[in-house]
C-alpha cells in the first residue's frame, strides 16, 4: 500500500493542500469512497450530504494545516507522521495505541510538547 501512499508523504512539512496531494487510487479508496459511503448507504438528504462533505474536507484541511486550533482534534501526531512515518498511521491514534505504533511520537520532543494524548 504504501507504493501509492508515498506520493502523500512527499511533502513533510504541514501544509493544508497535503490533505489531498495523492495518487489517484488513493484518492478514491481512501479519501472519496470512505467520505461518501455513509451518507449514500443512508440514502441522507443532498442538504445533510453536502454538509457532511464541507466537514470532512475541513477536517482533513486542519489536520494538515500544521496549526494547533482550539476546540480541534491535535494535529501534532499526525505532522510527526509526515514527518517519520514511522507512528501515528490512524484517526485518533488508538490501533497505535493498541499495536504500540504511538511510542515514536509519544517519545519524542513534539509528542511530550503535545498539548494532546491518546491514553
Amino acid at each position: 500500500w504504501y507504493r501509492y501512499h508515498k506520493m502523500h508523504h512527499e511533502l513533510t512539512a504541514p501544509i493544508s493542500l497535503t490533505s489531498i496531494y495523492c495518487s489517484p487510487l488513493e484518492q478514491l479508496l481512501v479519501n472519496i469512497v470512505p467520505a461518501t459511503a455513509g451518507p449514500f448507504l443512508l440514502g441522507s438528504h443532498l442538504a445533510t450530504f453536502w454538509l457532511w462533505e464541507s466537514m470532512v474536507l475541513l477536517v482533513a484541511t486542519v489536520e494538515h494545516s500544521g496549526y494547533h486550533l482550539p476546540f480541534v482534534y491535535a494535529n501534532e501526531g499526525h505532522d510527526f507522521h509526515h514527518r517519520s512515518s514511522t507512528s501515528w498511521f490512524g484517526a485518533m491514534a488508538f490501533l497505535d495505541v493498541l499495536h504500540g505504533t504511538d511510542e515514536p511520537f509519544s517519545t519524542s520532543v513534539h509528542g511530550k510538547e503535545c498539548t494532546y494524548h491518546v491514553p
